[in-house]
């Protein structure tokens, strides 16, 4: 099919701001490459360190975690190591990953694949669609448990994990490394409800999916914060904010909102922001949350995150989300990115 005048609109479009944001080194006299120029974009070129970030996803069931990555790729003070796919069909997931970060100049960043877990057999997981004929990036050869073990030893302390599904995977390290947690700087998970959330006192899926690795995780003595249900389940997209989105054309946020149509159920569907909570907890410590407490937390054999002084260990529990607040730094990282732009003019 021949482009018309609108898609070759587009494609000048492109050009400019690629052009635009190449102009300053190529009058410096330097070069910049394009994964070079996707990290200028994300961070606004500051000089200060950034925070060493690995996120471990299931990707491609919910959409928050699509939406999750996109936050961690267009933070400006993230520097993302690398991801990390966990539960049930794992390949699949990978997929997905892989082509979010091609769609966006990211494919310096590994993808690495944890061990496959049995799928419920009434899934269906349409986001995989997205990507099912993908190739163009590949993940690593590198386990998901060893990548998480192997990078927290070559940056002792400095790394934080931000794990929002199941935890099969940092299970899976902890069985490598019993000391990752003084490797670590920190673990953050979307994670249990503690007190009671809008959907009721429940098990959460992250945890009784697979209750025995979660109770490992739990119990490891980690430098660990959770993000729970008690929060979350009060946090949804609206449809102006989802509106402002479409609005502002980019690689990434296109790719959002051709997930997001895949997932939606119904013209009613909104998404819960679980995982994006995780990841502007990780960002800023207690900025989004109302009450931040240390509890005994223990993980029970129904998967029920329990409160008990005698067998749990200590947890940051984050409670009470300052929704708006939370809402205009998460878009505003989303709206102010250029990833792709240089990528999609170079295709």
């Amino acid at each position: 099919m021949r482009d018309g005048p609108g898609a070759r609109s587009r494609h000048a479009l492109i050009w400019t701001f690629a052009l635009l944001a190449v102009l300053p080194a190529v009058i410096g006299g330097g070069r910049l490459g394009a994964a070079d120029h996707e990290r200028a974009s994300a961070d606004g070129g500051s000089a200060e360190p950034r925070a060493k970030v690995v996120l471990d996803t299931d990707i491609g069931t919910d959409i928050d975690d699509a939406w999750a990555l996109a936050f961690v790729l267009s933070h400006r003070e993230f520097e993302p190591l690398g991801v990390t796919i966990t539960d049930g069909d794992t390949a699949s997931r990978a997929k997905v990953a892989a082509k979010l970060l091609h769609e966006v100049g990211r494919d310096d960043l590994p993808v690495a694949v944890g061990r496959a877990t049995p799928v419920p057999p009434d899934r269906v997981d349409y986001q995989f669609q997205w990507a099912e004929d993908f190739t163009a990036k590949k993940p690593v050869a590198t386990t998901a448990a060893d990548f998480i073990v192997e990078t927290a030893r070559r940056h002792p302390g400095e790394v934080t994990l931000i794990a929002v599904g199941p935890l099969q995977n940092v299970a899976d390290a902890l069985r490598k490394e019993p000391a990752l947690g003084r490797l670590l700087k920190r673990v953050v998970l979307m994670s249990g409800c503690v007190y009671g959330s809008k959907w009721g006192l429940i098990a959460e899926w992250n945890v009784v999916s697979s209750t025995k690795d979660a109770q490992i995780v739990y119990g490891a003595g980690l430098p660990l914060t959770i993000v729970p249900l008690d929060s979350t389940t009060l946090v949804q997209l609206n449809d102006d904010e989802r509106e402002k989105l479409q609005e502002y054309r980019s690689p990434l946020t296109t790719a959002l909102e051709a997930l997001y149509r895949l997932w939606l159920k119904s013209p009613k569907t909104r998404m819960t922001l679980h995982d994006q909570m995780a990841v502007a907890e990780t960002a800023s410590p207690g900025t989004f949350f109302g009450k931040r407490e240390t509890l005994s937390i223990v993980v029970d054999d129904e998967g029920f995150t329990r409160i008990d002084p005698a067998k749990g260990k200590p947890v940051t529990v984050c409670l009470e989300p300052r929704r708006d607040a939370f809402m205009q730094y998460y878009l505003g990282h989303l709206l102010e990115q250029r990833l792709g732009l240089a990528a999609a003019a170079a295709r």
